[in-house]
């Protein structure tokens, strides 16, 4: 009734990069990081800290990809 299907390899090459990715320790936690970016939003507000746009992270997040690249 059921087909039997084999994993193919993209298949296998993703399951294999979810294992090593879970095997990884988080820096800290999921609540403590939503903390964390509530604390800066709120500095950012009170002018503690300066503000940032989504143009400064796409910005951050090319250069970090080009130093990754090295």
């Amino acid at each position: 009734m059921f087909k039997e299907t084999g994993n193919s390899k993209a298949q296998e090459k993703e399951e294999q990069t979810m294992h090593a990715a879970s095997n990884l320790e988080r820096p800290c936690t999921i609540s403590e990081s939503i903390m964390q970016s509530c604390k800066e939003v709120k500095n950012m507000r009170e002018g503690k800290i300066p503000k940032r746009s989504l143009n400064d992270l796409f910005a951050n997040i090319e250069k970090w990809s080009k130093e990754e690249e090295k």
